[in-house]
């Protein structure tokens, strides 16, 4: 005899594993995105969470046509509200902070350049290096989700690279 826990049973079996592949496929983008943001782990992933009650919820009823720029919007808009609400109790980085980014990813290079982007950058030009660097957007699909003039996007960007090039070095 096979359990259905009830949240499996409002969905058809395909939109599950089609929910858990886009899970997999987008998690460490959205979580990148909330992280730029907040600083702080365990918001980060309170915002990933979230993120994808809202998609599963969103799937029951309609299509989305770019699933992964759906889920980066959503992921800024409820970690900036997350933001200002929390805003006195962020407190940045804590000691092993980066020993728990294996969640993100099991390279060592990831990690650190994760690290350089969220230490060295603002919040604006972290948002845009994340997008283009590690979530592979273009500069006008980043401008969208920013709700930024593409002009500034690409000034931010290159703000961003310019000040990584001299920290690196």
């Amino acid at each position: 005899m096979v359990h259905t826990n009830i949240k499996q049973s409002e969905m058809p079996i395909d939109n599950l594993a089609e929910f858990k592949q886009l899970f997999n496929a987008h998690k460490k983008h959205v979580f990148a995105m909330a992280l730029s943001i907040l600083r702080d782990f365990e918001m980060a992933e309170d915002v990933l969470q979230e993120v994808y009650i809202k998609l599963f919820q969103h799937m029951k009823h309609q299509r989305i046509s770019n699933v992964k720029a759906w889920l980066l919007t959503v992921s800024r808009n409820t970690a900036l509200d997350l933001y200002r609400k929390k805003k006195r109790e962020i407190t940045g980085f804590d000691g092993d902070y980066f020993e728990r980014l294996q969640s993100i990813s099991e390279d060592p290079i990831d990690k650190m350049v994760l690290s350089k982007y969220l230490e060295l950058l603002n919040q604006e030009e972290r948002q845009i290096v994340i997008l283009k660097d590690i979530s592979g957007m273009k500069h006008r699909e980043i401008a969208k989700i920013t709700e930024m003039p593409l002009g500034t996007v690409l000034w931010k960007y290159n703000v961003a690279m310019k000040k990584l090039r001299k920290g690196i070095e």
